[in-house]
């Protein structure tokens, strides 16, 4: 069995345990888990108060509340409770089930979400997993503890014996410890986890003064264990960096895409890592209407997604009428919540998704009088801007109050470009703006993209994607034939940053003399496109492939380790 261990999990729209791409990465593989019957089962943390409950007052700031929700009405009790000693307290820990059904119906997989939340723990223990990435220092320090070490008890109470654990970013790298703890062998832990690192940014790695750590864990493991793992410096040495405390104490180390793979290396000097390009639930991310139109031409795409390269086979006017119904939809929601007064007719551009620096999401908007001359020269633009900000990432609240504040000004000169801003965006949201525009923008910095999976919902629907050359889109992209690239396209190897002034001359170009040209004279090309999106990045950018290259190329020497295991008398299930 595989324990598949994460910090944020996206399992329904309605359950705010999800922030942005991790949660919704774990949702959707997960799910492929239970459509593939791959042996697993998933722990991550239980958040009471969600991320941030978002609002956007009448001045374009973001407005932060919690998210309430009814807990017991999505999950289980199990009423199973552990004790880890977390810094000299015994702190109480239980768990809720969640359900994760097969497409089919015919298997399940387990998530369990774990809370301290109970009536042994003091006030403020309970309070510790209330908010998702809100708090940090020392209470961070805790939820991992929590999510690593307490992860791994609570499997042990619940009788599940993993083969492997998979550690999903850094968050739970102190799972390492327990297994250490158990073991006494490090090589045998090795073999027994796999690490997959995500976004190459110093915010995804988390650090803590070793002091704190030796403190928090010293009920636990012990200086001895504690030293086993930590081995030699790492990175710093009043400091523990849980990136390469996992780096260090895994046998497989995995990037996210090939590029990212090579980011990653440079980051991790001394390291090579193996990469598995990241994937959608194809199934999932189809809107209503697409999965009756690839239901009625494409028998079999549910249970095998590579049979979606028999889109481009499908009528145009079949394919052209479930858009419309999609961009309805979204129009529909547009107008309902902002007075932006969108028309289904007018060429619609999204970009939605967490609003942060290195995201650069409102670049489109830099040179606002260029765009409104391109439209009025080209044809009508709607853009739609959708995503959450870190209540305390300034740069992500003021990029907020740029588009708002952008957006009114180009209101008060023309019509001929219009923007919107949709509140506390959600999987509900995104399924309804991924398949409701015409165009997918995305322009992260270059090389910051580990892999991206918004584009890949989008060209799922037909919906064209145009983003910067990094990621996953480096390995999919047909210039003019699925989509566009903005940018140089560069080497495997290099690590340069984009430059915002190239990329954004390069979407104002392409805007004007490729996108709208095709769109508002030559539509049936336009159509092609579309098809090819979705037929050339559907049968593989899926987690179904995604799952079985973890299971063929990684899970497989954990199986084989513990085989070995057993064989010689251990007590590891297979």
């Amino acid at each position: 069995m595989i324990a598949y261990f994460v910090m944020e999990c996206a399992v329904d729209s309605r359950v705010p345990t999800y922030s942005g791409g991790l949660g919704i990465l774990a949702g959707d593989t997960i799910q492929s888990f239970a459509d593939l019957e791959v042996p697993a089962v998933g722990i991550t943390l239980l958040w009471k108060n969600g991320f941030t409950m978002q609002k956007i007052s009448n001045d374009g700031s973001q407005i932060d509340s919690v998210q309430e929700w009814d807990i017991e009405k999505y999950m289980q009790p199990t009423n199973i409770k552990i004790k880890i000693p977390i810094g000299g307290k015994d702190v109480t820990i239980t768990a809720y089930k969640y359900l994760v059904e097969s497409t089919a119906g015919d298997n399940e997989i387990d998530v369990y979400f774990l809370t301290p939340d109970v009536p042994e723990n003091d006030p403020e223990t309970r309070k510790i997993c209330d908010r998702l990435y809100i708090e940090g220092g020392l209470t961070r320090l805790k939820q991992e503890i929590i999510l690593g070490i307490g992860g791994y008890e609570m499997l042990k109470a619940l009788n599940y014996r993993p083969f492997l654990y998979h550690i999903n970013e850094s968050h739970s790298a102190l799972l390492i410890a327990s297994l250490m703890k158990d073991m006494e062998d490090l090589n045998r832990v090795k073999s027994r986890v796999v690490f997959t690192t995500h976004t190459p940014i110093p915010a995804a790695f988390d650090k803590f003064e070793i002091k704190d750590v030796k403190n928090m864990l010293s009920g636990y493991c012990g200086e001895k264990v504690f030293n086993d793992i930590y081995m030699e410096k790492l990175e710093d040495k009043d400091e523990l960096n849980l990136s390469w405390l996992a780096i260090k104490n895994a046998k497989n180390v995995v990037a996210v895409s090939r590029k990212h793979k090579f980011v990653s290396e440079h980051i991790f000097e001394g390291y090579k890592l193996k990469y598995v390009t990241n994937g959608i639930h194809h199934v999932k991310w189809t809107s209503p209407h697409h999965k009756m139109l690839f239901t009625k031409y494409i028998k079999g795409w549910e249970e095998d997604p590579d049979l979606l390269r028999g889109v481009s086979c499908i009528p145009d006017g079949d394919f052209v009428e479930a858009h419309i119904l999609c961009k309805e939809t979204l129009i529909e929601t547009i107008n309902s919540e902002t007075d932006s007064s969108f028309i289904a007719s007018d060429f619609t551009i999204g970009m939605a998704k967490r609003i942060t620096h290195y995201k650069r999401n409102n670049l489109i908007l830099a040179n606002p009088d260029k765009l409104m001359d391109i439209a009025e020269r080209k044809g009508n633009i709607q853009i739609v801007f959708a995503g959450k900000t870190h209540p305390a990432d300034t740069d992500g609240l003021a990029m907020i109050k740029s588009i708002h504040d952008t957006a009114k000004y180009i209101s008060s000169k023309t019509k001929k470009v219009k923007i919107a801003f949709l509140e506390n965006y959600n999987i509900h949201k995104a399924n309804i703006i991924l398949s409701g525009v015409d165009l997918w923008l995305n322009n992260p910095t270059r090389p910051l993209e580990a892999s991206g999976t918004s584009g890949m919902k989008a060209s799922l629907n037909g919906v064209p994607n145009f983003s910067v050359l990094d990621g996953w889109w480096l390995e999919a992209c047909l210039e003019g034939i699925n989509g566009w690239g903005i940018g140089p396209r560069p080497a495997w190897t290099d690590l340069s940053y984009s430059d915002d002034i190239q990329d954004l001359n390069d979407i104002y170009g392409k805007l004007e003399f490729n996108i709208l040209d095709l769109y508002y004279k030559n539509y049936s090309d336009y159509i092609k496109i579309m098809k090819m999106a979705a037929s050339s990045i559907a049968p593989h950018f899926n987690t179904h492939r995604m799952v079985s290259e973890y299971v063929t190329d990684l899970y497989l020497t954990g199986i084989i380790m513990c085989y070995l295991e057993k064989e010689k008398g251990g007590v590891c299930d297979l």
